[in-house]
């Protein structure tokens, strides 16, 4: 317990409380600082309730649940550091961790230390190529990928047929790359042309260049692939620039993005996403009331993340009886859980239950609930 208490003093822990050794401990890495603070704030709203929740139900296995909080600031080499604090410290499983970067780089490390990492944010592909049986048993994903994603929005895009030409703009991560990728081999089926693609590095100061671009080519939509600030100043920036082109691909209809929506700025944008507060189950109904008497704000993909990461460990303790790492992983590779969505899901060969992506629209100035689609 002294080496406990003296890593959590060294790395700035919060959540761990006087339950002490009687307490099961559950650790989370998450950006809290840098380009993807702000969602990290909005994925520990439901991390935190469904901590409160289990707690107020009398926890698991009659112990209460506590956490162990690292800034990982989505970057792969804190993930790392973040991930092996964690083993140090002998949480018996991770929800985390939040960056596709982060996250990839973190999985050998839970796996060889046995421990059970489950995220519902990291959407690289890679992801679940190096997981399930046989590969990396102990990375865990209740979201879709990217891919996937771009599989439902191609499908949309390919029927309705609302854009013939897109541009590219993604940050220079496994997460920009591995959504450029997955678009464009979903658009060429969906007969709409890439007309060009940009990468630029997180934090970026200034979006003129390729605003500019974009102005020039006029495409009929712009495909984004950013986190947190980066996504919120090259919107700003464009409406600014009187950028007034519709927006696809992962661009977050919704959250901080609501003023630029209620401006008239991401007008006929059409995005995937892994989560919507506006799916209409009896569970998200609860869930989002919850979330908007304590932060006054609607549930956010990251929000929904962090709540049902934690309800996918915690039902796997129970089920498991056990708080030892590999039988975590079997009861949650075995497990049958409802989530959030009212959606009941398993997680198949490749460690994934995010087998639904929602797919957000913006028309008359409002966030619409365009498709909720079912994908392998």
């Amino acid at each position: 317990m002294r080496k406990l208490l003296l890593a959590a003093a060294i790395a700035g822990v919060s959540g761990i409380g006087s339950a002490g050794a009687q307490s099961i401990l559950i650790g989370v890495s998450t950006p809290q600082t840098g380009p993807a603070a702000v969602a990290s704030e909005w994925e520990m709203w439901g991390v935190n309730l469904a901590v409160e929740e289990i707690n107020a139900a009398g926890g698991v296995l009659g112990r209460k649940l506590e956490l162990m909080v690292l800034d990982n600031k989505c970057n792969p080499s804190e993930g790392v550091n973040v991930a092996n604090k964690l083993v140090e410290a002998k949480v018996v499983a991770i929800e985390g961790a939040h960056c596709s970067s982060a996250h990839l780089a973190s999985m050998k490390i839970v796996a060889d230390a046995r421990i059970p990492m489950v995220t519902g944010i990291a959407s690289n592909p890679q992801i679940s190529t190096l997981a399930g049986p046989g590969r990396n048993e102990y990375s865990f994903r209740i979201s879709a990928s990217d891919q996937n994603m771009m599989d439902a929005l191609g499908i949309y895009l390919g029927t309705k047929k609302v854009f013939k030409t897109a541009a590219i703009i993604g940050e220079d991560t496994d997460f920009g790359r591995g959504g450029a990728d997955a678009f464009k081999a979903v658009a060429e089926k969906a007969g709409v042309s890439v007309v060009s693609t940009d990468f630029h590095p997180q934090n970026a100061p200034d979006f003129t260049t390729i605003l500019t671009r974009m102005q020039q080519r006029r495409p009929d939509a712009i495909a984004t692939f950013q986190v947190g600030g980066d996504s919120l100043n090259f919107l700003r920036q464009a409406m600014q620039l009187g950028v007034r082109i519709p927006y696809t691909g992962r661009i977050e209809l919704g959250g901080r993005n609501l003023p630029i929506i209620e401006a008239g700025g991401l007008e006929k944008s059409v995005s995937a996403w892994q989560y919507s507060a506006h799916i209409d189950s009896p569970q998200n109904k609860i869930f989002a009331d919850k979330i908007m008497a304590k932060h006054k704000a609607e549930p956010y993909l990251q929000t929904w993340a962090g709540y049902d990461s934690i309800r996918v460990i915690a039902q796997a303790i129970k089920d498991a009886n056990s708080t030892e790492g590999p039988k975590i992983k079997d009861a949650i590779k075995n497990m049958t859980f409802t989530n959030v969505m009212g959606k009941t899901v398993k997680f198949d060969d490749h460690n994934s239950a995010g087998h639904y992506v929602a797919l957000h629209t913006v028309l008359n100035k409002k966030v619409a609930l365009a498709d909720v689609v079912e994908v392998k």
